[in-house]
């Protein structure tokens, strides 16, 4: 169906202006997409990235790819990749990336549980899967991403009239995992309607306008990289594809000294750690720190160290990022989009549905049009978060003059002898510790109190790190750690909020993290 309807006419129109990009553009020729490779720099076009989308389109079509077949892409940022999303959204197919750091049976399973049939990927995987997945490789089309460069646009291509083969604007149009590699994954399902809307006014919000660059050291397959990317594409601005690594992105803000960089803490706080000259931020406007929860002490020591301050993000794979501190108190994470508005429910099952007064702590619901469609195949779960018009995000936080305020995970709260503990409120007060280079909390369970706070301290103490690595010196250097921190948390911390039990890493140590950056406390007791 040909979509001219009036009331989908702006959508439409934003629609046409990712997947057809040169002929919006306020100059076809200039800078869409930059990527840097170790061998150098590739540069494309607005018009050059139109006709990768229309490769790629024809690509996927003579690999049999509909509307309404899952397409799952695997590989790392490329130009490629962000035609071939493109692409899949002119088709009507339902684009599903992928952390390309993905092992080969995760991806397997994925593929499997998720009913995909057609694979975008790169040689290399493909070929692992032909040698070790037989099967795998025998139920799917195939296809290497590297020969996207090379096709040839069909004729339908070239004919296209329609902006997208979806029968709907609110058809599910892309797919982002939001946990769960090895038994069913969940993934949340978005439509182009609430993309393009949310992206409009993000960019909006951050005059992300015509010319501006932004680095991108961020999967696509994740939804701040995803949408940044297309955030940058819809207000005519350059996305400069960054080497997934702390010196790719100095490399690449260096070269081309962008207004926007995008990262998560961890990236930040490995920026942090280099000298100040190593890093020219002097045209930087905006350092969107999303993914992940930003420590208020990494804000501070940043700002202090490079006179930039970093803006916090949120949102959610289930919807979007809905707010940016652009220019609020420090400890928020901004004022929300327009479309959006936030309730603040009371914590519990118990609870009743009123929302709570302005500065009252509960659990944040998210309500507005950028909320997804729902979790593929499991209903249950998306009955358990999607109520009453409104997403229940799990965090915890509260609103206070038109900005809103995190303070963590319901599930991760640690209560006390009946007191409420956020593990980041604690963490951030350690990590102001000099003895302290990096922390998590947890709670673990104890008989009297109900819960208690365990911290695990990676030591920033060269010579207490260094007594911890030998078996001789590490339970004398355990017990000072201990003492010293446990001296510093009297001074700063209120008493159900100090750690009773510890653990010492030292300084070579690093924790775990989740494909988004994030400490992953699954793997700490």
């Amino acid at each position: 169906m040909v979509l001219t309807q009036e009331n989908n006419l702006e959508t439409i129109n934003l629609i046409q202006k990712l997947v057809m990009p040169d002929l919006a553009a306020a100059s076809p020729d200039a800078p869409a997409l930059i990527q840097i490779t170790a061998d150098g720099e590739r540069k494309l076009s607005y018009r050059d990235l139109r006709a990768l989308i229309d490769k790629a389109e024809s690509r996927l079509q003579s690999c049999g790819l509909k509307a309404g077949e899952k397409l799952l892409i695997l590989a790392p940022n490329s130009p490629e990749v962000v035609a071939a999303l493109l692409a899949a959204f002119r088709l009507g197919a339902l684009a599903v990336p992928v952390d390309f750091r993905m092992t080969l049976p995760e991806l397997t399973n994925i593929a499997e549980k998720l009913a995909v049939k057609h694979l975008l990927s790169t040689n290399s995987v493909l070929q692992q899967l032909k040698d070790d997945f037989s099967a795998f490789a025998n139920g799917h089309t195939l296809t290497a991403i590297e020969t996207i460069e090379n096709e040839v646009p069909s004729q339908s291509v070239k004919e296209r009239e329609k902006v997208t083969d979806h029968r709907q604007l609110t058809d599910p149009a892309f797919l982002i995992l939001t946990s769960g590699t090895t038994g069913m994954p969940k993934g949340a399902l978005h439509d182009l309607h609430s993309l393009v809307h949310n992206i409009k006014e993000l960019a909006e919000m951050a005059a992300l306008t015509d010319g501006k660059k932004l680095v991108l050291p961020v999967p696509l397959s994740h939804v701040l990289g995803l949408e940044v990317t297309m955030a940058a594409l819809l207000g005519n601005g350059c996305v400069i594809i960054a080497e997934m690594s702390v010196e790719g992105i100095i490399k690449a803000n260096n070269l081309h000294q962008p207004e926007f960089l995008v990262g998560v803490p961890t990236i930040y706080g490995a920026i942090l750690t280099l000298p100040k000259e190593l890093i020219d931020l002097s045209k930087a406007e905006v350092l969107l720190c999303g993914g992940a929860p930003l420590p208020l002490s990494l804000a501070e020591e940043f700002e202090k160290k490079f006179a930039k301050r970093l803006n916090n993000g949120y949102g959610s794979t289930e919807s979007k990022i809905i707010a940016v501190n652009l220019e609020g108190p420090r400890q928020s994470v901004g004022k929300v989009v327009p479309s959006c508005r936030i309730e603040i429910l009371p914590i519990g099952e118990e609870a009743n549905n009123k929302p709570l007064s302005e500065g009252e702590t509960g659990e944040i619901v998210i309500c507005g049009p950028t909320l997804m469609l729902g979790y593929i195949g499991q209903a249950e779960a998306t009955a358990a978060v999607m109520r009453d018009g409104g997403y229940r995000t799990g965090d915890i936080g509260y609103m206070q003059d038109g900005y809103l305020y995190v303070m963590g995970r319901n599930k991760e709260m640690i209560i006390v002898a009946g007191n409420k503990v956020f593990p980041a409120e604690v963490e951030s007060v350690l990590r102001k510790c000099p003895l302290v280079k990096d922390v998590a909390i947890i709670g673990v369970a104890h008989s009297r109190l109900g819960q208690i706070v365990k911290a695990h301290i990676i030591l920033g103490d060269e010579e207490l790190s260094a007594a911890l690595t030998a078996e001789e010196t590490k339970k004398e250097a355990s017990a000072k750690a201990k003492e010293q921190l446990r001296s510093y948390c009297q001074e700063n911390l209120k008493r159900e909020l100090r750690p009773m039990e510890w653990v010492f890493y030292p300084a070579s140590h690093v924790f775990a993290k989740t494909f988004s950056g994030k400490v992953d406390k699954k793997q700490l007791s």
